[in-house]
């Protein structure tokens, strides 16, 4: 079996097939990162897309002894950030309009109330920001240290816990307000 330092010197000298074998570990993990990151499975593919066309584009790029799992993890992350940005128009219309359906008790709030936790946690992370969230899902879902979350955001282990602080807390407040909500339906 080839290192991945072989690997990447092999795919940068145009073999596809070295490209293949060096993503290949670490797809399904891109994947799940990236539904988790957007809640959506059609965007995470996109994401991911995004991401392994850069990691092919910038592989040049890559250092040598540096992680290639963070670095490709933080190149999946910013492409996150990328769509997120591009779509923050759309969902802040979608947002407006979910917030008007709750207010008027209607469908939308009956099948959020009724969801599974991992849908509540998922809906909880749309109101995090994407450091934010980026932070809890390395860290909290994907099990990273603090010093590999701050390596893969580009960020200090400082930075990493004043998101994480932020994101369970938003995350603590909004679960709080669906069981209140529930146990005032009761």
């Amino acid at each position: 079996m080839k290192s991945e330092e072989e690997l990447v010197e092999e795919a940068l000298n145009g073999n596809h097939a070295s490209f293949e074998l060096l993503l290949r570990p670490y797809r399904q993990g891109l994947l799940n990162m990236a539904v988790r990151m957007t809640g959506n499975t059609e965007d995470a593919k996109e994401i991911c897309q995004a991401a392994i066309t850069k990691v092919y584009k910038y592989l040049k790029n890559f250092r040598k002894g540096q992680s290639f799992r963070n670095w490709l993890l933080k190149i999946l992350v910013n492409s996150s950030y990328d769509l997120l940005r591009q779509k923050k128009r759309a969902t802040e219309i979608i947002e407006s309009q979910k917030n008007a359906d709750q207010v008027r008790g209607s469908a939308v709030e009956e099948k959020f109330l009724q969801s599974e936790i991992r849908e509540k946690i998922q809906v909880c992370l749309q109101d995090l920001t994407p450091k934010e969230k980026s932070a809890f899902l390395l860290r909290d879902q994907e099990g990273y240290s603090i010093q590999e979350t701050s390596e893969v955001l580009g960020c200090s282990p400082g930075s990493v816990r004043v998101h994480l602080s932020r994101a369970r807390k938003k995350i603590r407040r909004r679960f709080q307000k669906i069981y209140e909500n529930k146990e005032a339906r009761a």
